[in-house]
This record gives structure tokens, sequence and C-alpha cells, in this order.
């Protein structure tokens, strides 16, 4: 039974997911159905009413990566497969993860950290220096695909 969250972070019913996992427009489907996700059981109550014996969420980004859904399922008691909301929110902040593995002494990558509101941002020759010529950029906690 699929439960779809909606570009909107909604979470859709089973029927309506299956429709659009099956090609139709999401924003018209919900644009026609009434606004009970604007409460806040409802999306507590898509996964409920299911009555399901294990739950296998299969999310990418936020509000999935991040530990969201496991605190979700954990809350309402019901057995999800996948780590726990602890795991999840650190290996979801990129940062925390590199430090504890530093720390752990565990092998990682070379990193720096930048932060948004930093003064002096260092150029492309310090951070070429400190890391090399190929580079990925990353936002700290986000999906890789949407940072």
């Amino acid at each position: 039974f699929p439960v779809l969250i909606s570009k909107k972070r909604i979470m859709i019913d089973s029927e309506t997911s299956k429709r659009v996992l099956f090609g139709e427009d999401e924003d018209e489907l919900l644009g026609r159905l009434p606004n009970k996700n604007a409460d806040i059981f409802g999306p507590i109550d898509s996964i409920r009413n299911l009555k399901l014996d294990v739950l296998f969420p299969s999310v990418h980004g936020n509000l999935g990566e991040d530990g969201t859904l496991a605190g979700l399922f954990r809350l309402m008691n019901i057995p999800y497969v996948g780590s726990g909301l602890r795991a999840h929110a650190i290996s979801f902040d990129k940062v925390i993860t590199k430090e504890l593995m530093t720390v752990n002494g565990i092998r990682n990558t070379k990193y720096i950290v930048i932060f948004q509101n930093d003064k002096n941002k260092p150029d492309w020759d310090s951070v070429s220096k400190q890391l090399g010529e190929v580079v990925f950029v990353k936002a700290a906690n986000q999906g890789s695909s949407v940072g």
C-alpha cells in the first residue's frame, strides 16, 4: 500500500498515491481532494488506517532520511524497516557524521565546513589546497539531491 509524501509535504492516502504512481498529475489530484490533510492527524490516519504489519519506507531527502518518519512510526508503535531515529538524524547531518567518524578514528574524506554567515569564506585556492582539485559541495543537512 503506497503512501506518498507530496511535493507540498503532505502524506497522500494510498488510493490517491496509486493514481500518482500510475501517472496521474499529483497537483491536479490533490486539488480535487477535500483538504483533510490540513488536519495534523490526516497524515497519521493515512498510515494508521492501512493496518499494516510493517512499514517499508522508501524515501529520499528531507522528512524521510532525517528521522522524521522513523519518529512518527515509533510514536505510532508500528514496526518499520530501516534505522532508528537517532541513526537517521545523525547520518543526515553530514557535519556531525564527519565529526563522529573523525573523533572515533574512522577514515573518511577530507572536508571543510563553510557556514552561510561566515565573514571569511575561503577562496578556491585555499579550498583546492586543502581538498584537491575535485570537490563535492553539499548542504550539511539536506538530502544530497536537494542541497
